[in-house]
């Protein structure tokens, strides 16, 4: 008999360069220095800029996190990172602007954590279940 085990050893995490660009114009514009490659100064905008362009968009006027999450919301589309984003720029409990009937948004912020399964809760009796769900 063969029992699965968590070490695995074959999670091969994936990002595209699109990301790398992201990631880094949301550093700059939260506060840290921009660098230089091949003497041009990479600023949020001249980063964001280099993805419209390839993708054949408008050129963007400016930047600020606003922009940045739209972006990035646009960029990234199915590829599992938008819930992610919008808890860190602090819009994962905000209503959506577009009529809504079948789900309701839920403002809990303790739905930013999701629960810690039971079998690990388990396996691991240090481990305390995250606030707002059942301890099990």
């Amino acid at each position: 008999m063969t029992t699965a085990t968590r070490l695995n050893g074959n999670d091969m995490p994936v990002f595209r360069l699109a990301d790398i660009y992201l990631m880094k114009a949301e550093a700059i514009l939260r506060g840290a220095a921009p660098t230089t490659v091949n003497g041009v100064l990479e600023t949020p905008l001249i980063l964001v800029n280099k993805l419209r362009g390839r993708a054949g968009a408008q050129a963007a006027g400016t930047v600020d996190l606003d922009v940045l999450l739209d972006e990035r919301a646009r960029e990234l589309s199915w590829e599992g990172w938008r819930r992610n984003d919008l808890i860190r720029f602090g819009q994962f409990e905000v209503e959506y602007p577009l009529p809504n009937d079948v789900l309701t948004m839920n403002k809990d912020v303790t739905r930013r954590l999701y629960p810690i399964p039971s079998t690990e809760l388990k396996t691991n009796t240090a481990l305390q279940q995250n606030p707002g769900y059942p301890k099990n």
